[in-house]
């Protein structure tokens, strides 16, 4: 019945005297108890104050995060703070909370480990992870110690923060610190606010590149902004992504048609070359064919023609021909075919006289006929040639001539001109001879017009029809004129000099052409404003110039002004560009004549500024480096120097090289200083070596017991100290250096001190020894004891100050009283002998009074 007496206080109803119960509780050894508490009191307060002497951070942790109780929580969070601080005696050990620390990212906890923890490498930790800006400038500026305020500063990132620690900040290394930190952000920010203007102007080419005229370029340029794109499209915003992806798209898809374009006209051009080539092979085929051929290669023949057919249906497909070109192709066909029928008509019938008869009427006169209708014409023919000699010579011989050599030739543009030389002449008188010779000529001349026409003609139409599409072009005025001049330029190669037939066909190309020109008159006409423009500016500057060097006085000019003036003419004048050629010989004459009377100038100031440049730089050659002082060689070179610097002016290209060969003599001089210099200090550093070891030897003299032998050693020591430190020497060793000197100066002096007392010494040493103790010897060894000041036995203290009484008053009243003045006269006028004891009395107060030695 008394059990529930008997339970522990902890356990009571009252939540009072539970609260109380807790105070008495070893969190390390009652753990369990705490953590029952902790868990599940049913008293707010209760649960909060077990909470707070808990150590185990897993039981704290889960405290936090699930009790109910606002108090409870808080409670569980201080004592997690209190812990990592290490604020409370039963903290976990340093290298256990650091790396709780480290582990982490409670940023109440770190902010309360960096301002209350005593560790300093725990706060350093906590700052580390910590990201409250307030608090790391607070912690910068007045934290506890310095390496806290140190890692504060190097934790934070504003720079308005870094600025104003800068300002404020009490430590050097502190503000070094924030100093440097805000130049780095800044610089950053200014790296960033670089990038992203780059990106923003990358994005608007990508847009002018979208909205211009597709040309050769226009790839190359696309690829060239493609590859910049993928360098900073890391740093873009999406809306500048954006943008680039559309004006890009669009480029590329600009770029797609051009391309289209180009595939097009190329299958166009491919196939007009095949087209071309299986006319020239049919017109090859009918020029070299003989009479053999049409005779015995008809299978062959009727091959080829297949073949070039097949040829010319297959470049049709992949581009189809014009309708003139194709009857032009059809008519050739067909007049091959036929030939070929012929042939075979020929050989079919050739037991049939009339039939070859007729075969041969129809052969076109103009292509080698078949054996057997060559020879049927000859067996035919009613009018043998008749060569008809007149004993008169042709004047017309070599017109003739040359006609029937471009006739043979095909050279249809140059006969026709000779033709229509020939029928002036006719015109002109009697030239029947030569009428006669032009009506047996016509027949190969109209051939020859026929096959032009066929070739040239659709040519020609394809020329015209080129030129219509010019007319609504939208290229640029010089691209325009320059496809105008060269379907111009294909035109005249096309050209038969017969004006009559090509008049049709010109007429049309004319009219296109003067349409297509039309947008060009006003580009030429603006280009011809700004080439007199231009040329306007050209003769100003060439007044310009002329004016300058008249009113110029070279002896006091400013040639680096004068050069600069000659360097930027040129640049001005290509900047006034483009001028008619014709127009501006004059002023080019006269540019070009200032500009040479401005390199004489500057050529005759250059070669007097060289000489005196020379002349400085041998005499700096001529500075003597022998001997152990190069201060007068120094203050050659300065001096040689300061002229140098004082030199006239001279170009660049030319004060370059005497600059640096000047220089390289100069730093000669200087290297000797310099080595100099270091061997000094290398003197210097040994001499400094040697007189370390002076000052230990000193030391260790002046450490041992003063004797004759050890006061010789320190002449010796400061005579040899002396001798090393001869010259100028750091503060610190000259301070040590006279210390030590002066040290041994006293002990030195002392010396005959030290003789006497040394006197005193032996003379004790000499006393007779004696088995019994006598009066005088007690009263002496107390006068001894008196005299050096120190205590006496016991028993003899009655005796010294009888003697203190009696007999020092009257000695301390000589003139020159000297202790050991006195311990000598005692001494002297003692005559008894001494005990053991009483001698080593009297030494015990000698040894008190050895100079040298206190």
């Amino acid at each position: 019945m008394f059990g529930r007496f008997l339970k522990p206080r902890w356990q009571h109803t009252n939540p009072d005297i539970r609260l109380k119960a807790i105070e008495h509780l070893c969190a390390s050894e009652e753990a369990d108890i705490l953590a029952k508490l902790a868990r599940g009191d049913a008293s707010t307060l209760v649960r909060a104050a077990a909470t707070g002497k808990l150590t185990d951070f897993n039981l704290l942790d889960e405290i936090f995060n699930q009790d109910s109780a606002p108090t409870v929580r808080e409670a569980a969070s201080m004592r997690i703070m209190a812990l990592l601080a290490g604020t409370t005696a039963d903290a976990p050990p340093h290298d256990t909370r650091l790396r709780l620390v480290r582990l982490t990212g409670n940023a109440e906890v770190l902010a309360h480990i960096a301002t209350h923890s005593p560790d300093e490498a725990c706060q350093q930790a906590a700052i580390e992870r910590l990201d409250n800006a307030p608090l790391l400038y607070s912690l910068a500026l007045e934290g506890p110690s310095e390496p806290v305020r140190v890692a504060a500063a190097q934790q934070i990132r504003s720079l308005s923060d870094l600025k104003r620690l800068a300002r404020e900040g009490r430590d050097k290394r502190v503000v070094r610190i924030a100093r440097d930190a805000a130049k780095a952000l800044q610089d950053q920010q200014q790296q960033q606010d670089a990038e992203s203007a780059r990106v923003i102007q990358l994005a608007d080419r990508f847009e002018q590149h979208a909205r211009r005229r597709v040309d050769a370029l226009y790839g190359p340029r696309l690829e060239q902004l493609e590859q910049q794109w993928q360098a900073s499209s890391s740093v873009a915003s999406p809306e500048l992504a954006t943008r680039v992806n559309e004006a890009l798209n669009r480029c590329r898809a600009q770029l797609n048609e051009l391309q289209e374009e180009h595939r097009r006209k190329a299958l166009e051009e491919t196939a007009a070359m095949e087209r071309n080539a299986a006319c020239k092979a049919l017109y090859q085929l009918l020029g070299e064919a003989c009479g053999e051929t049409w005779g015995n290669q008809l299978g062959e023949m009727r091959s080829a023609l297949a073949t070039q057919q097949r040829r010319w249906e297959g470049a049709s497909l992949q581009a189809q021909a014009s309708a003139d070109e194709q009857d032009a192709f059809e008519n050739l066909t067909a007049a091959f075919q036929a030939m070929l029928d012929l042939a075979s008509a020929a050989s079919e019938n050739s037991e049939d006289p009339e039939k070859l008869q007729a075969l041969a009427l129809q052969w076109p006169a103009e292509y080698a006929r078949p054996p057997r209708l060559e020879a049927i014409l000859k067996a035919t023919s009613q009018k043998p040639e008749k060569i008809i000699k007149s004993g008169k010579p042709n004047p017309h011989r070599g017109l003739l001539i040359a006609l029937k050599r471009e006739l043979d030739k095909g050279n249809l543009r140059h006969a026709n001109r000779l033709w229509h030389k020939a029928e002036a002449i006719i015109a002109e008188g009697d030239a029947q001879p030569l009428k006669r010779e032009l009506e047996k000529l016509s027949d190969r001349r109209a051939e020859l017009q026929d096959w032009h026409r066929f070739a040239a003609e659709p040519k020609k139409l394809e020329l015209c029809e080129k030129m219509d599409q010019l007319k609504d072009s939208t290229m640029d005025a010089p691209q325009l004129a320059s496809a105008i001049q060269a379907l111009h330029e294909e035109w005249r190669s096309l050209m038969s000099s017969d004006q009559d037939e090509d008049q049709a066909l010109w007429d049309r190309f004319k009219a296109a052409t003067d349409i297509a020109y039309e947008p060009c008159k006003a580009h030429f006409a603006e280009q011809d404003a700004q080439r007199k423009a231009n040329l306007a500016k050209r003769i100003e500057l060439c007044r310009q110039l002329e004016g300058f060097i008249e009113n110029q006085d070279w002896s006091k000019a400013d040639w680096e002004g004068v050069w600069q003036i000659r360097q930027q003419a040129p640049k001005d004048w290509q900047r006034h560009h483009p001028v008619r050629f014709t127009d501006a010989r004059d002023a080019q004459k006269r540019f070009s004549a200032a500009l040479s009377t401005l390199d004489e100038q500057i050529t005759e100031h250059s070669k007097l500024a060289e000489q005196e440049r020379e002349q400085l730089i041998r005499q700096a050659e001529q500075i003597s480096l022998d001997g152990d002082d190069l201060r007068n060689a120094i203050a050659q070179a300065q001096e040689i120097q300061k002229k140098w610097r004082n030199t006239p002016w001279l170009p660049p290209s030319r004060h370059r090289p005497l600059q640096k060969q000047f220089r390289k003599v100069i730093d000669q001089v200087f290297k000797a200083r310099d080595q100099q210099k270091d061997a000094y200090k290398a003197e210097q550093a040994q001499k400094q070596v040697q007189i370390a070891a002076q000052l230990s030897a000193l030391e260790e003299a002046l450490d041992a017991d003063f004797s004759e032998s050890n006061a010789a050693t320190l002449r010796e020591t400061l005579q040899a100290l002396d001798e090393a430190t001869d010259g100028r020497l750091p503060t610190s060793v000259n301070r040590q250096v006279q210390q030590l000197r002066r040290r041994a100066q006293e002990r030195l002096a002392r010396l005959g001190d030290w003789q006497r007392w040394h006197q005193l010494q032996e003379q004790v040493e000499a006393l007779t020894p004696s088995d019994s103790t006598d009066e005088s010897a007690l009263m002496l060894a107390v006068a001894f004891e008196a005299l050096a000041g120190v205590p006496s036995p016991e028993p003899e203290r009655q005796r010294r100050l009888a003697w203190q009484l009696e007999a020092l008053p009257s000695a301390m009243k000589q003139q020159g009283f000297a202790v050991m003045d006195e311990m000598a006269r005692l001494l002297n006028t003692y005559d008894g002998a001494i005990t053991v004891t009483e001698r080593q009395r009297l030494l015990n107060a000698l040894a008190v009074l050895e100079p040298g030695n206190a």
